[in-house]
């Protein structure tokens, strides 16, 4: 018993010490206190052992072992780990009598992975620091072969290390990366560390302000794939541009030599087209064939085989075909309006990582009677993607340029630039993508104008088969005309712009009295609401009652002047569920942004079939 004892007050013990640790940062921030330098710069890291590769595409099809699960973790809400002083990723262990460390591992203090580490342990909760996970594995690695380490995301740096040699570094939040292990892995035990800092940084996409939660932690799964020596590194099959049969892609090999042959089948269409691989290790794919074309109501996917002499890929895939005329969006050669929602990346009070959770959220997008989803602010995981392809939802899908980003920061647009690469890279074969978001409520001026202006460029150079469009501010008012005047639109496939006409903004004139200047583009209302609280009822016309009724009566109006927009290509209403945000600091909202049609729990107020009812006629 005594035992037992001691061991509940070493437990204990160890929990007080995290909370203490964890409320360090806090009281710190309140004091005004700055860590000491040596404490926060990475120069003291050691120089990577390993080589950063472009994140493998088509996971599911490769050789993989699963990483997910119980990680070892040590908290350190200073960062004082990652410099000479401590050296946490030195992974050291105690082995005379004299020698000790101020860290250590322990089997009791876990964290799962993937999942946030502020909703796992109550004294995270509001952690925006450092976290060290720790997994130990063994790895028999063939001859011939090549193991790398793979993340689907962590929030918001990473650094990764394996028994003590650093692999490298990356920043952001919602992207994959990876690195190469093949000729670091020892015989026997192999350590990874991953050092996760997730502090809001001025110089970070997103910047230190947003209206979501700070999610810290290894999100999103980690896997261990292992390939051959030459392998795919990557693949485009999709319809060229303006054509309905054509596809004019490309594959991706990388270790090998040039000239290799690639094969690309498409059984059902009896498609089967041998090609070679360039200097560079790309091989062009050129065919045409009948598709029966993927759309929301018939979400087609055709399996997809892609091989060379050393490695065979299957992949399901669909062929639409999107482009712009005029103020219409087309899909496979017919207008369409998007009927939409916006959608965190949140269920039940914490960060949505896995396919159950994605399909619970895509399902009360489908009942509310949407066909398309944007997915804000951030890319979302590849679970929520890939099933979106299956069910027949269209997506926006943004890189997090949101409000307060540095423009003219020296390595921005490289930023920008990398994140939408890896969000491109990850998902250019999803049908169901329908636009790449390059920003989000992002004010002119000329640093921003230029920097985005570029970026749209880019994103064309990268996909060139799907619509590029931002989120802009509500238009300005002039008489009884609404105007879009952000030069940002001229650089834009689609134009999105978010209004609060009724919440935050008073309404200029009557909802049918507003009229719209044309300016050439698709206009979607890429956001509008009204905050209510689920359950709360009162009169339709009070703001501050935070209501349902008024919450309904916001959408009614919004409804009459959006039907009077001739070039309005869709709506989607800010949000679908109610969402974690620390700035919401009302007793009503207590901690949530409350513009969501459901409850935090799914629960449906009374807006939520405000919305159902104009889809379903929309529909017809």
């Amino acid at each position: 018993m005594a035992i037992r004892a001691d061991s509940k007050k070493m437990r204990f013990a160890r929990r007080l010490a995290i909370a203490l640790l964890t409320l360090q940062p806090l009281l710190a921030k309140a004091q005004g206190y700055t860590a000491r330098p040596q404490e926060r710069v990475r120069e003291a890291l050691p120089a990577a052992a390993g080589v950063a590769s472009a994140p493998l595409t088509n996971l599911p099809a490769r050789k993989r072992h699963s990483l997910n699960g119980k990680w070892q973790v040590l908290v350190d809400p200073y960062a004082s780990g990652i410099g000479d002083w401590k050296a946490v990723w030195k992974d050291r262990t105690a082995e005379s009598k004299t020698e000790f460390y101020e860290y250590g591992f322990d089997d009791t203090i876990t964290l799962d992975v993937p999942g946030d580490f502020n909703t796992q342990r109550r004294d995270l909760t509001w952690l925006e620091g450092s976290v060290w996970y720790r997994k130990a594995f063994r790895y028999e690695l063939g001859e011939g072969r090549r193991l790398f380490v793979h993340f689907g995301g962590a929030n918001y740096r990473a650094d990764v290390f394996l028994n003590g040699k650093k692999l490298g570094s990356h920043e952001g939040g919602f992207t994959p990366f990876q690195f190469e292990l093949t000729d670091l892995l020892q015989d026997g035990e192999n350590r990874l560390l991953v050092h996760v800092n997730n502090d809001r940084r001025k110089d970070g996409v997103p910047a230190q302000g947003f209206d979501w939660f700070n999610y810290g932690g290894l999100t999103r799964d980690v896997d261990l794939v292992e390939t051959p020596r030459s392998y795919i590194q990557d693949y485009s099959i999709q319809l060229a541009p303006d054509s309905l049969q054509h596809v004019d892609g490309w594959v991706k090999v990388a270790g090998g030599t040039p000239r290799q042959q690639v094969t690309v089948r498409v059984p059902e269409l009896k498609v089967d087209v041998r090609t070679q691989t360039d200097a560079d290790g790309y091989a062009r794919v050129r065919f045409d064939a009948q598709f029966a074309l993927w759309s929301p109501e018939q979400p087609k996917l055709y399996r997809i085989e892609v091989s060379t002499r050393d490695e065979a890929l299957e992949e399901d895939i669909g062929f639409r075909s999107l482009a712009v005329r005029g103020d219409e969006i087309l899909l496979n050669g017919k207008p369409l309006f998007l009927r939409g929602v916006n959608l965190h990346e949140e269920i039940d009070g914490r960060r949505a990582h896995s396919e159950a959770d994605a399909k619970r959220l895509l399902e009360q997008a489908r009942q509310l009677g949407a066909n398309f989803v944007r997915l804000a602010h951030y890319p979302h995981n590849e679970h929520l993607v890939r099933l979106a392809d299956r069910m027949g939802l269209l997506l926006w899908q943004e890189i997090p340029v949101y409000q307060g980003i540095d423009f003219a920061d020296a390595g921005m647009q490289a930023k920008l630039e990398t994140m939408l690469a890896e969000m491109v890279g990850r998902d250019r074969n999803r049908a169901a993508v329908a636009l790449w978001g390059i920003a989000n409520e992002t004010s002119p001026n000329p640093q921003r104008d230029t920097a985005l202006s570029a970026l749209a460029q880019h994103a064309r150079r990268l996909d060139p088969t799907r619509l590029v469009s931002a989120a802009l501010y509500a238009p300005g008012f002039d008489a009884h005309t609404l105007t879009v005047a952000d030069p940002l639109v001229a650089s834009l496939d689609v134009v999105g712009v978010n209004e609060y006409f009724g919440w935050y903004t008073p309404w200029p004139v009557e909802p049918e009295q507003a009229v719209w200047k044309p300016f050439g583009k698709p206009l979607l209302i890429s956001e509008f609401g009204a905050e209510a609280r689920y359950g709360n009822h009162g009169a339709d016309d009070v703001a501050s009652g935070w209501n349902e009724e008024f919450q309904a009566e916001f959408y009614r109006k919004q409804l009459r002047m959006l039907e009077r927009i001739p070039f309005l290509r869709g709506v989607v209403p800010w949000v679908l569920m109610d969402f974690r945000s620390p700035v919401r600091i009302h007793p009503f909202q207590a901690g949530y942004n409350r513009k969501g049609l459901l409850s935090e729990r799914g629960e449906r107020k009374l807006a939520w079939q405000i919305i159902r009812d104009y889809y379903v006629e929309a529909k017809l």
